[in-house]
Order: structure tokens, then C-alpha cells, then sequence
């Protein structure tokens, strides 16, 4: 049910103090629970559950966390070992961690027994953490954990989609992670539950693919016979990326397709590393923004990785000779000096040198554009028309702002569309490295006049000092500009979670900064603002799919779209008006608006909560913005050639509603 990773892969190489912490905390809890005839595993292994707890909690807590959160943890380290003991019956498995394995020292029964002992007695671990939000997400994590199992259990034999491999995978592996996440956010009080599960199962996903990868590595030591899941016809990614369908290959044929360059493209197994590389890079830039400790979380995350590409160099290495020379890892040795060419001149630094050189020239070009295109925004007064120009529904309802605040809005407003422009809409169709430029010299000006430093934008020299100022934590302009970022490229996202950190940046981010300009720090009203910046977002989405197809850009999750049966060929000839709108499509729409309203459901009573001066325009917005749902199901689900849109009388309208309904519920 859950990985095991390289044996020589050591908790104490990824953090010394982080696994010190772990054995200190647990310790007390496990030895209390034996005293009582209570079963608590062996606190033996990477107890990697327990580390990424801790790892997503800032290190200057560490020292305060008391008991409530070990117990916690040691819940979530009594589920994972339960699992371990049922994996061995169900793999047959002679060894665990260098030792025989229960099953095989003391029979089947015995595991099995003990496995559910374990974890029985982990709900009544997880309840004395004494937080209730913890323990409903602990126990939903268990529920998940197993189902994923069963999910691919029963699909044994047969190619799963993608989408399927990622939903099961993330139950199986990831829950368990996400609630680990949560811990810190409920006991530890960090707050930012829903980002930081969504982190977890991420987390858990990555390295439930790096364990599949390493299954088809034999020289690796992962704790199980090598390439048990292909002999026991179970479906991964690996597969996919190697275009395999077939589970009757020989241990060679499969090694080739794998590991196996071909010309002028990499193997399956380093593209499958690039994609871990970048999922590690992205897991750390997020989790710096829930207050995750990213000295002990970077080391996890590449002592992870780092298996996966030791164990990729050592397969590659036992391809024959006859492989090609791209295909051979370049060898490097730590502190070693850089390449030199025969007359030894050091031509690699020379042309790092170049490269940085020239970079650094067009960022210097970019920067002048940048400031070019800010300059032409104005004063306040210019950011409140921009305001009214581009965003109708939010401006109609920011005008219930008192005034000063209504100024703080439109200088978001106008910070929040200009870095969207930036990628969005250049007007020289200049190419994406061009862009990518672009915003990251905004970037660096953005950043820098929130520490404080005058950048000469006006933007930026009145918005980003008033965020300092008002408490807004730094990591919401980083997100915005984070998930702007994300448009630079096409994208496919793949699961639900992998939308959200795109709509968490785009949008819920906006959110939780305008509470915190308001003076507003509480943090289940955070919690919500990020909500109802999901939903918003997720309405804008469901608004305009026509539209981003032609852009080419489609933000429908794949998941989705596989569980309605709508492919992504289908999808542009419906919106080329090749095909009509099939009933399927229509299906996936309403689970959309339906995600989307639920987030409105949870955002609601935090807007009920607000300051009345704050409240009336907040509600106003989120029930105009609400209001395009009716108007695609008046559309008969159809946003792929039309476009709902609200009239003007009709957002007044549902303006109305919603401070009624505020009005009401005060």
C-alpha cells in the first residue's frame, strides 16, 4: 500500500535535527501507550510521515509543540505501519527494513491482526490530539488511503488513464501526507488547512511515483523484489512514459524501453525525472508560503528525488554497450573542478559566462518595457478607472467600500490585472522567454517595494508599502505572481489539486491579501477569503472555456474530463462547432459549477463575519459573480461559443440579494 524507497536512503542524511525531533516527540507518546496495553509500532524506519509534519511547521515552533501534536503524528506513523504489515501479506514479501517480515516469521493471521491493532487504535491516538478538524481529517485520510488501494488493486491487468493512476496513487499514498500536512494547521495553529492537504497529497503523489519509478530499477534496493509491480500487472506512470501497454515483456525488452535513449530525445525514465524535478521545485515554492520549515523539507524532497536518480544513473549504467553516448549520464564528482577542454581553458565557465552575461542584457531590455507599460497606469485616480474598465461586477460592488478602503481595492485591483497583463495581454505578441522576462523583472521590482525599496512605478510605490504596512504576508504577492506564471506555458493540469494551486494563486491569494489590508488576520476568516477566491476563480473558469481553448489553454482538469468520458479532441471540435454540445460535456460543467459553488458555501460565513463596512460590498461581489452560473445554465451549459455574461441590472440585482442575505445573517 505504501512505498519504501532505496533502503540506503537515510532520514538522518535529510535532516539531523528534524529526525532527532521525530524520535524525541514520539518517543514519550509510544512508551506511554505500550504502559497502557495500547500497540505502538517500533518508531523504526524513515518515520517520514512524522518528518514532513514537522518539516511543514516553521523551525522556531518545533521546541513548542507538545503532546497533542506527537499524538498526532504518531496516529498517522500507526496507519502507515498497519498498511506495511497488510502490503506484505498482499506482496508475499520475505523481508521489511533488512528483517523478516511478520508474515513470514509468524504467519498470515498474525500480520493481518496486528495491522488492524494498529490501526484501530491509531483513531483513538488521533483523538487525543483534541483537535476535531484534525481527527475528521485523519479519519477521511484512512478511508481514502484504502480505497486507493482497492482503486488500483481492481485495475490490475489493464492501462489506466493517467487521471485514474493519479486519483489512485494520491489516495493510497498521498492522503496520509495531506493530513500530516494538516496537523501543523489545526494543532500546530498555522491555519491554511485546505493548502496545506492539497500540499500533502501533492508531496505523497511525488513520491508514491518516485517508488514506481524505482520498481523498474534492479539495482535498486527498495526493500522488494525488483520490478514486482509490472510481474504483478500493475499500471504506473513509468509505463505511459515509455509508451508501454503490454505486461508480458522480458526483463530486457522493458529495461530498453525505459531506460533507453533515442535520437535526439532523452529516455522515459529522465523525462520522468525532469517531471519530478519540477514537481519538487514547485512543492517547496508553495509550502514556503504555509510557514513549512524549507531547510528540513528541501533536504526530503531531494534526498527523494535523489534516490530516483541514483537509481535511474545505476539501471542506465547496466544497459549494453551499444546504448548511445546521449543517453550515458554526464559523471560528476562533488567539489570537483568545472570541464576544461584539451588545451585546458575552463570553455564551460567561459560560456556559463556568456550566457549570464547576455541574460542579464535582456532583462535589462525587458526592465525598460516593464517600466514603460507601468508608467502609462498613472495615480490613484487612474487605477480606479482602470478598475471600472475591466472588472464591472467587482467595481459595481467596491463601491459600497468606504472610501479610503475602496482606494486600496483598486490599487490591488489594478496590481492584480497588471501582472496578469503582463502575460495575458502584451500587445507585441512578443515570444514566452520574452515573457517570462517580463514578469520576472515585475518580479523583482514588486518584491523589492514591499521591502521597502522605491522603485520610481507609482503602482508599486504606493500598493506594495501599504501591504507591508497592513500585515499582508509576503507570501500572497508571491503566489499571484506565482500562478501568473503558470500561463506563461501551456498547461495540462491533471487533477483537481493541481488546479487549485493555480486558482489559489490567481485568486485566493487575492483574497487572503485583502482581508489582511483591511486589518483582518483571524484565520479561519483567511480560510475563507481563499475559498471564495477558489470559487471566483473556478466561476471565471467555467465562463470562459471557449474562449481559453482558442488561447490554448484549457484549465478543465483532466480528471474531469475522463470521468465525464470527454477527450480533449472532442473538446475542440465542440468548440470549432465540428460537433455539438454532447450531454457528457454538459455533465462535466455542472460538477464544475458545482465545485465552485461549494467553495462559495464555505467562503459565506466568513463574509457574514466581516466588518458591515467590509461585509455589504464582499457580499455584493461573491453573489454577482455567483450570478454567471444561472446565466451558463440559461445557456444550456454551452460556454464553449457562448459567452455568459450578467446585464448590468442583473448584477444590481444579485448585489442586492447578497447584502440582503448578509444583512440578514448579521
Amino acid at each position: 500500500m505504501t512505498s519504501g524507497l532505496a533502503t540506503d536512503w537515510s532520514p538522518k542524511r535529510a535532516s539531523d535535527t528534524a529526525y532527532d525531533v521525530v524520535r524525541a516527540g514520539l518517543e514519550p507518546i509510544a512508551e506511554e501507550l505500550r504502559a497502557r496495553e495500547i500497540p505502538a509500532p517500533p518508531l523504526e524506519g524513515k518515520l517520514l510521515r512524522p518528518l514532513y509534519a514537522l518539516a511543514m511547521m516553521p523551525s522556531s515552533r518545533w521546541t513548542d509543540l507538545d503532546e497533542r501534536f506527537w499524538h498526532g503524528a504518531l496516529a498517522i506513523q500507526m496507519v502507515h505501519e498497519a498498511s506495511l504489515l497488510h502490503d506484505d501479506v498482499i506482496d508475499r514479501a520475505a523481508q521489511r527494513r533488512g528483517h523478516p517480515t511478520v508474515a513470514a516469521s509468524d504467519g498470515i493471521a498474525l500480520a493481518l491482526v496486528q495491522g488492524d491493532h494498529y490501526l484501530t487504535a491509531a483513531y483513538r491516538v488521533a483523538a487525543a490530539s483534541g483537535s476535531f478538524e484534525f481527527l475528521a481529517r485523519f479519519t477521511e485520510a484512512v478511508e481514502r488511503t484504502v480505497a486507493g488501494e482497492i482503486a488500483q488493486e481492481t485495475r490490475a491487468g489493464r492501462v489506466m488513464s493517467l487521471t485514474e493512476y493519479d486519483t489512485a496513487i494520491t489516495g493510497k499514498s498521498g492522503e496520509l501526507f495531506g493530513a500530516a500536512a494538516v496537523l501543523g494547521g489545526t494543532v500546530g495553529a498555522m491555519g491554511q488547512t485546505e493548502l496545506r492537504h492539497c500540499l500533502g497529497c501533492s508531496f505523497g503523489n511525488l513520491y508514491q511515483r518516485i517508488d514506481d519509478l524505482l520498481d523498474y530499477c534492479t539495482s535498486a534496493e527498495t526493500g522488494k523484489p525488483p520490478l514486482q509491480d509490472y510481474r504483478q500487472h500493475k499500471w504506473s506512470w513509468v509505463l505511459e512514459l515509455a509508451a508501454v501497454d503490454d505486461f508480458g515483456l522480458e526483463d530486457a525488452a522493458i529495461a530498453e524501453a525505459i531506460f533507453r535513449a533515442r535520437p535526439g530525445r532523452p529516455s522515459a525514465a529522465r523525462r520522468g525525472l525532469e517531471i519530478l524535478r519540477d514537481r519538487q521545485r514547485l512543492l517547496l515554492q508553495y509550502a514556503s508560503r504555509v510557514g513549512a520549515d524549507t531547510e528540513s523539507l528541501g533536504r526530503l524532497l531531494s534526498m527523494c528525488v535523489g534516490a530516483a536518480e541514483e537509481g535511474v544513473t545505476r539501471q542506465e549504467s547496466d544497459l549494453p554497450d551499444r546504448r548511445s553516448v546521449a543517453a550515458r549520464p554526464a559523471k560528476t564528482v562533488a567539489g570537483a573542478s568545472r570541464e576544461t577542454d584539451a588545451g585546458g581553458g575552463d570553455t564551460r565557465g567561459e560560456h556559463a559566462g556568456r550566457v549570464a552575461e547576455a541574460e542579464r542584457d535582456a532583462l535589462a531590455i525587458e526592465e525598460v518595457e516593464v517600466r514603460r507599460l507601468a508608467a502609462r497606469l498613472g495615480g490613484p485616480r487612474d487605477w480606479s478607472a482602470y478598475f471600472g474598465e475591466h472588472a464591472r461586477t467587482f467595481h459595481l460592488a467596491a463601491r459600497l467600500f468606504p472610501p479610503r478602503e475602496a482606494g486600496l481595492v483598486a490599487g490591488l485591483y489594478a496590481y492584480c490585472r497588471f501582472t496578469d497583463d503582463i502575460v495575458d495581454d502584451p500587445a507585441d505578441s512578443p515570444s514566452p522567454a520574452v515573457l517570462t522576462r517580463r514578469l520576472t523583472v515585475w518580479r523583482s521590482l514588486s518584491l523589492s517595494a514591499y521591502d521597502g525599496a522605491e522603485t520610481g512605478i507609482p503602482l508599486l510605490d504606493t500598493v506594495m508599502p501599504e501591504a507591508a504596512r497592513k500585515g499582508v504576508a509576503r507570501l500572497y504577492p508571491e503566489a499571484l505572481l506565482d500562478g501568473v506564471g503558470m500561463d506563461l506555458q501551456p498547461r495540462i493540469y491533471e487533477t483537481w489539486e493541481e488546479l487549485e494551486l493555480y486558482t489559489f494563486g490567481v485568486a485566493g491569494a487575492v483574497g487572503g491579501w485583502m482581508t489582511q489590508l483591511f486589518g483582518l488576520d483571524d484565520p479561519e476568516l483567511l480560510e475563507r477569503a481563499h475559498a471564495l477566491g477558489h470559487g471566483m476563480q473556478l466561476t471565471n473558469i467555467a465562463r470562459d472555456v471557449g474562449e481559453d481553448w482558442l488561447r490554448d489553454r484549457v484549465y478543465l482538469p483532466v480528471q474531469l474530463l475522463d470521468k465525464h468520458g470527454v477527450s480533449r479532441d472532442e473538446l475542440g471540435a465542440m468548440v470549432r462547432e465540428e460537433q455539438p454540445i454532447r450531454e457528457p460535456y454538459r455533465a462535466a460543467v455542472r460538477e464544475l459549477l458545482a465545485r465552485a459553488d461549494a467553495y462559495y458555501e464555505v467562503a459565506w460565513p466568513g463574509i457574514r463575519a466581516l466588518p458591515s463596512s467590509f461585509r455589504r460590498p464582499v457580499a455584493a461581489a461573491a453573489s454577482a459573480y455567483r450570478g454567471i452560473h444561472r446565466e451558463i445554465k440559461r445557456n444550456d451549459y454551452d460556454n464553449l461559443t457562448r459567452r455568459a455574461c450578467t446585464s448590468t441590472a442583473r448584477k444590481v440585482l444579485l448585489a442586492g440579494a447578497g447584502l440582503l442575505d448578509a444583512r440578514r445573517a448579521s
